[in-house]
């Protein structure tokens, strides 16, 4: 992987990652906190496929994230673990706090 993306990185042990074996925690990362720069990277090393399979099975995405990539793969939010995540997390907040 570039060092220029070495910066996205800050809480791992950049050396050791592996782009096969880590896509989805790289791919995830770089979408919610990469520049145009990292997104391009992203879009050149993985496929549209490997980028689907973050957007349906990754729940620690930015909102914002999640919605771009919903939109970008026609997916409903209940094929996606974000949503999902996020609709059983309020609930069980809601629930116990009324």
């Amino acid at each position: 992987m570039p060092e220029e993306l070495k910066k996205y990185f800050w809480d791992t042990k950049f050396e050791e990652l592996d782009k096969q074996k880590n896509k989805r925690y790289i791919i995830s990362r770089l979408y919610c906190y990469g520049d145009l720069k990292a997104i391009k990277w992203i879009k050149e090393n993985y496929t549209k496929e490997d980028i689907k399979d973050v957007a349906k099975n990754c729940r620690d995405l930015k909102p914002l994230v999640a919605n771009y990539l919903r939109q970008q793969f026609n997916l409903s939010k209940e094929e996606m673990a974000y949503y999902k995540w996020a609709m059983a997390t309020n609930y069980e907040y809601w629930r116990f706090n009324n």
